[in-house]
């Protein structure tokens, strides 16, 4: 079986390592750095970041996709949602990559395998996890939960481990597993539920208003979030009550035909092309025929929403509406 070499610390000495292990041996792939640790990476050696960037532009060196940075903690859904967004929008715009399988520390919450499911990742690979199944959940979506790699740590291999064996990404090995026909166990995701935090339901409103007043601050709204994934609630906390001042948000400017959908999140799109993004989720477990109704951004549309399903919708200035994944 080919050994998954993995970057376990990282450190400028770590780092340049593994790029010279890399340079001596052509068979060599390296696992590792989360889209938080390459942004800083770039930030404090920037020569040593663009050598790490040829080789994940090569396929040489796979990433750790799926969160913004590595976290065991409980989280809300929306904070899933922004950790996975900004990790996959900073790998698609940097690299020009799209992964394919998730990789973190646990399941995090009732909405886990739909939010990696619609960020188009088919598997996951987690350190909570010791078995391999299929992880379902109540919005009928699935992921893989794939264990037992053979791991090592890249900076304690000789030259003569390397030679002596092949070695591969964890992201070709799990997708080989997941493109066979698998007789696996499914299992039930476990009920649970992260409330957000006060800081994060400040953001939330922040944005809403933002939409509602015409205001665009996305940049210094992304900044906040990234400060709460590094447990930096009182500067998420400043900058989302500066926003908002004396405003407040009116989520009934948006009307369903249900009173068992809320409106989870009300934002301008990342990519500042002035789009708005609407997130709903059905709160009753019932299947329905759903009218969504926004005069404030000229938005009219029906769509079919399951049980505890979130739905993010995508409107352009022009009204038009389609349903998108977490790319927003």
């Amino acid at each position: 079986m080919s050994k998954i070499a993995v970057l376990n610390e990282f450190s400028i000495e770590a780092v340049r390592d593994a790029l010279q292990k890399l340079d001596d041996f052509r068979k060599l792939v390296v696992n590792g750095l989360t889209a938080f640790e390459l942004n800083e990476l770039e930030k404090i050696a920037p020569v040593l970041f663009e050598a790490v960037a040829k080789q994940i532009e090569n396929d040489r060196w796979y990433p750790s996709a799926g969160m913004w940075m590595a976290d065991d903690s409980d989280m809300s859904e929306e904070k899933l949602i922004r950790n996975v967004l900004y990790s996959t929008t900073y790998f698609k715009e940097k690299f020009g990559k799209e992964y394919r399988v998730f990789q973190g520390a646990k399941i995090y919450n009732d909405a886990f395998t739909q939010v990696i499911y619609t960020a188009n990742f088919d598997a996951c690979v987690l350190d909570s996890e010791t078995e391999t199944y299929w992880l379902d959940n109540a919005a009928y979506t699935r992921t893989l939960v794939y264990s037992g790699l053979e791991k090592v740590d890249i900076n304690d291999i000789d030259d003569d481990f390397i030679k002596a064996n092949d070695f591969e990404s964890i992201e070709d090995e799990v997708i080989a597993v997941y493109q066979t026909d698998l007789d696996l166990k499914s299992v039930k995701q476990p009920v649970y539920t992260g409330e957000a935090t006060a800081a994060e339901k400040l953001l939330l409103e922040a944005e809403a208003i933002c939409v509602q007043e015409g205001r665009k601050n996305q940049d210094e709204i992304q900044n906040c979030w990234i400060a709460l994934f590094m447990g930096d609630d009182d500067v998420a906390t400043s900058v989302a009550e500066t926003i908002i001042g004396d405003s407040k948000v009116d989520y009934d400017f948006i009307k369903f035909n249900s009173d068992e959908v809320k409106v989870v999140d009300l934002k301008y799109t990342e990519d500042l092309s002035g789009d708005v993004v609407i997130r709903i989720k059905e709160t009753a477990g019932k299947e329905k025929a759903l009218t969504v109704m926004c005069d404030a951004i000229d938005a009219g549309f029906r769509c079919e929403i399951l049980p505890y399903e979130l739905q993010t919708f995508r409107v352009n200035a022009e009204g038009f509406v389609e349903e998108t994944p977490i790319f927003e």
